[in-house]
């Protein structure tokens, strides 16, 4: 468990990136990519799973990756960093059972005709889902990353988010764009 101050110091950073997150030359399109990357790196670390999510204190972090493109090579970078504690394991699910193993799953927008056969394949409700495709909420994805005036931002999609064991943080939620509230 992080101490407030240790905590603190994480989440300014990860504003940072936010507030700092310029995407408006044609040059920088690899670094958008590598953008995209560290914000789920932080999405997934300000991000509290179950208890029940890992059967041994030492278990891995599984990021898994469906599709390819930049942003699929981007989160290869992730091995062996760690989150919740857990040494990060960057995975391309290859079958069925594969899926059911994964902590977080980014589905690239080149999937999105398989948006909800691939969500139907995991335990929805301790799996952070995350793409940067404008149909991946309304096909039951938790998390999409747009660009907006010039800056990347991140949607929540608060009904699926209220329908999972998933806790993100309250602080993450307040720069977020929350869509599809609860009634």
């Amino acid at each position: 468990m992080l101490r407030g101050g240790a905590l603190r110091l994480r989440l300014a950073f990860f504003c940072l990136l936010i507030t700092a997150a310029e995407v408006n030359s044609a040059p920088a399109v690899h670094a958008l990519e590598t953008l995209k990357a560290a914000y789920m790196y932080n999405m997934a670390k300000f991000t509290r799973w179950p208890a029940s999510t890992w059967d041994s204190p030492d278990g891995v972090f599984q990021f898994c990756v469906y599709g390819s493109g930049r942003v699929a090579d981007e989160l290869q970078t992730l091995h062996n960093k760690k989150i919740a504690g857990h040494s990060v394991v960057v995975q391309k699910p290859l079958n069925e059972a594969d899926f059911r193993q994964c902590h977080a799953l980014y589905i690239d927008p080149s999937e999105h005709r398989r948006y909800r056969y691939i969500l139907s394949l995991i335990n929805r409700s301790a799996v952070l889902t995350i793409s940067d495709d404008t149909r991946f909420l309304r096909h039951g994805g938790l998390i999409n990353l747009v660009e907006k005036d010039q800056r990347l931002r991140f949607e929540v999609n608060m009904r699926r988010l209220s329908q999972t064991e998933l806790k993100l943080s309250s602080k993450l939620l307040k720069i977020a764009i929350l869509v599809d509230k609860p009634r």
